[in-house]
C-alpha cells in the first residue's frame, strides 16, 4: 500500500510540474541588466515606419522594433498547451527617445522604467517622459517557422533573411491572410497594414528546399507504390492457396473482402 501511494504520489508531482503548477518555483526570475545591455545581434532599425517590425536572420535569432506611443506598459508572455502563460524572454533590449537618443536597458531603468519578469509575463513599463519613443529586443526565432502574439495594435512587418520566402503554399504559410509581400534588395517582407489580437505567424523556406521537398515526397510516392504493389502479390498468394485447397474464390470477388 505505501509503495503505491508513493507511486501515486509522484505520479502527481510529475503532472504538476509538466502543467505549469510549480511556476512559481522554476518560473520568473530577474531580467539583469547584463542581459538586457547585452550587444544585439544586428543594428536596430528603428526608423522603421511600422508600429512593430521584425526581422528574422538565419542564426534564429529575430529583432524586433516596437513603437511606444502612449503606452503606459506592455505585457510580453508565450502560450504553452500545458502550462499556461508563460514569460517572453529576451535580451538586448534599447530604448530611443522620440529626438533619437538610445539607451540600454540599464540607463532605461535608471531613468524610471521597469522590467519585471513574473511566472507568467514580462512587463514593460514606461516612464512619463517616454511616450512616442520605441522599444527594440532580439530573441530566439526561426524563420522557418516565426509565431509571435501581437502585443501592441498597429502595423506589423517580418522580414525574411535572404533566400527565403513564403510563396509556394505547401511549404509557406502566412497567418493573418490579409497581408502583402515586400521585396526589399534581396529580401522578402511580410506586412500588415493592421493586427489588433491574435498571432502573425510566418513559415517560410529556402527556395533550394523545395528540391529537398521534392525528393522527399518522390521517395514517399515510391514507397507507397511498392508497398500497394507487396499488398497485392501478397493477396493473390493467398487467394491462390485458396484455390489449391478446395475453396471458393471467386475472381471478381471484391479484393476488401476476400476472405
Amino acid at each position: 500500500m505505501n509503495r503505491r501511494f508513493a507511486l501515486a504520489a509522484a505520479a502527481v508531482a510529475l503532472l504538476a510540474v509538466s502543467a505549469g503548477c510549480l511556476g512559481y518555483a522554476t518560473g520568473g526570475g530577474e531580467v539583469t541588466n547584463e542581459t538586457l545591455d547585452a550587444e544585439p545581434p544586428r543594428e536596430y532599425d528603428f526608423d522603421t515606419d511600422r508600429d512593430a517590425a521584425f526581422e528574422l536572420s538565419t542564426d534564429a535569432r529575430y529583432t524586433v522594433v516596437y513603437a511606444v506611443g502612449d503606452r503606459e506598459e506592455i505585457r510580453l508572455y508565450e502560450q504553452t498547451p500545458y502550462a499556461g502563460d508563460q514569460p517572453l524572454e529576451f535580451e538586448a533590449f534599447r530604448y530611443r527617445y522620440p529626438d533619437g537618443e538610445v539607451i540600454t536597458g540599464s540607463e532605461f531603468r535608471a531613468r524610471g522604467g521597469e522590467i519585471e519578469r513574473t511566472t507568467d509575463e514580462t512587463w514593460i513599463r514606461f516612464a512619463d517622459d517616454m511616450s512616442g519613443g520605441r522599444v527594440a529586443f532580439s530573441g530566439a526565432g526561426s524563420p522557418r517557422r516565426f509565431t509571435m502574439r501581437a502585443y501592441v495594435e498597429g502595423s506589423y512587418a517580418v522580414t525574411l533573411p535572404p533566400g527565403f520566402t513564403t510563396e509556394f503554399p505547401v511549404v509557406g504559410h502566412v497567418s493573418p491572410r490579409d497581408h502583402a509581400v515586400e521585396t526589399v534588395g534581396d529580401r522578402d517582407r511580410i506586412v500588415w497594414e493592421e493586427v489588433s489580437r491574435g498571432s502573425i505567424v510566418v513559415q517560410s523556406y529556402r527556395e533550394g528546399d523545395l528540391l529537398v521537398f521534392g525528393v522527399i515526397l518522390l521517395v514517399g510516392v515510391i514507397a507507397a507504390a511498392a508497398g500497394t504493389l507487396y499488398f497485392r502479390r501478397q493477396l493473390e498468394a493467398l487467394r491462390q492457396r485458396r484455390r489449391d485447397l478446395g475453396l471458393g474464390v471467386y475472381d471478381d470477388e471484391d479484393e476488401d473482402g476476400w476472405l
